[in-house]
């Protein structure tokens, strides 16, 4: 039984050695390839599908995101050649979009963002929910829009509420307090 036990052992231990080995593998390579960022000549537009590094990196500042992970000046040189005088560039998640509208100098000139289901802060539930007592949330979206800049000018909330077969909507108006905390009040 001890050389059973032992051999089983030494075929373990034998195969656990074997499995370490190092296995080479073939060279990546990356290239940069412009014609990704080629308009669409249908639409004027560009599409370009987010990835995030963890669930509502995106949705958390769609503007700043787009900032720090698209360049419009590669962008415009991509395309110089077919005399644009204005870029829409579209960014794409499973959760909404945002549309930014550039100029031919890269600066913004409009955006608009939409988000679909996507969670409310906590006071805000409680708002709307004391204001309408027997209802429950079944959908949310969150809107933005800017007329030039970075910075956002109109931002709110519209919240689809149901009671049985009662069905209403309610708008909620978002402010930004002097440290960017967003406050949503009913409108």
């Amino acid at each position: 039984m001890k050389k059973l036990i032992l051999s089983l052992l030494c075929f373990t231990i034998a195969g656990m050695v074997y499995a370490q080995g190092v296995i080479k593998l073939d060279e990546l390579k990356m290239e940069y390839d412009p014609t990704s960022l080629e308009i669409d000549e249908s639409s004027n537009s560009l599409t370009f599908n987010v990835s995030e590094d963890y669930i509502g990196q995106f949705h958390a500042n769609p503007l700043k995101y787009a900032k720090q992970n698209f360049s419009i000046e590669d962008f415009i040189e991509a395309n110089q050649g077919k005399d644009y005088n204005k870029y829409t560039v579209t960014f794409v998640t499973n959760k909404g979009t945002l549309r930014v509208n550039y100029n031919e100098d890269g600066e913004i000139t409009s955006s608009s963002q939409r988000f679909i289901d996507v969670n409310l802060p906590n006071k805000s539930i409680v708002k709307v929910l004391k204001a309408n007592e027997g209802y429950r949330i079944v959908g949310t979206k969150h809107l933005a829009y800017s007329k030039s800049g970075w910075t956002v000018d109109k931002e709110f909330y519209k919240v689809k509420l149901e009671n049985g077969k009662n069905k209403k909507n309610v708008k909620m108006n978002i402010s930004r307090n002097a440290s960017g905390v967003a406050v949503a009040t009913l409108e």
